[in-house]
């Protein structure tokens, strides 16, 4: 991998200040890749701190965030807290032998979390290494997609920089469409 750049993502959900995220390029398949810091999210100008301090108030965990959240982070943290009860069951299955069985609403689910796994750092973490997921969302381009037999892989073949066709060999990673 060699270093390709960077981007400029907002550092909170107000848009007011932005903070750069560094690219690499990989020179066998042309693909590049962004690394954020680990206290950021995917596809969310939230801090995992603020993310995490909101869930606990959402579980009862803790009494909630301080200081409180302003109206546009506060209808940020609300929208992940709906995007997380919609992955409960997959995020059952991801944490596996962790999590005690049974765990069907979020909240549960988010204090077991935060008894097993520890901190919301933790648990993305996790999830990254074990199942190439997110506490948010599952990303295309965090999964591996098997070669069909015969030599061509499914998904799509376009590389990064325009419609170069990526060197096959055993796995290739899918760009990712979005969230």
């Amino acid at each position: 991998m060699h270093r390709h750049g960077c981007y400029h993502r907002y550092d909170k959900p107000t848009g007011q200040e932005m903070f750069p995220v560094q690219r690499f390029l990989c020179p066998q398949c042309g693909r590049t890749v962004s690394v954020l810091p680990a206290n950021r999210l995917t596809y969310r100008p939230l801090l995992v701190e603020r993310l995490q301090g909101a869930f606990d108030a959402q579980a009862k965990v803790s009494s909630g965030l301080d200081p409180p959240p302003e109206p546009v982070e506060a209808g940020c943290l609300q929208r992940a807290w709906t995007r997380f009860l919609t992955r409960v069951q997959r995020l059952v299955n991801a944490f596996g032998q962790i999590l005690p069985t049974g765990l069907s609403t979020g909240a549960r689910l988010w204090k077991e979390l935060r008894r097993g796994v520890g901190s919301a750092e933790q648990m993305l973490r996790l999830l990254a290494q074990s199942c190439n997921g997110s506490l948010l969302g599952d990303y295309a381009c965090l999964r591996a997609q098997p070669r069909e037999p015969g030599g061509g892989s499914s998904g799509d073949r376009r590389g990064t920089r325009g419609e170069r066709p990526i060197p096959q060999k055993g796995w290739m990673f899918r760009a990712a469409a979005g969230p």
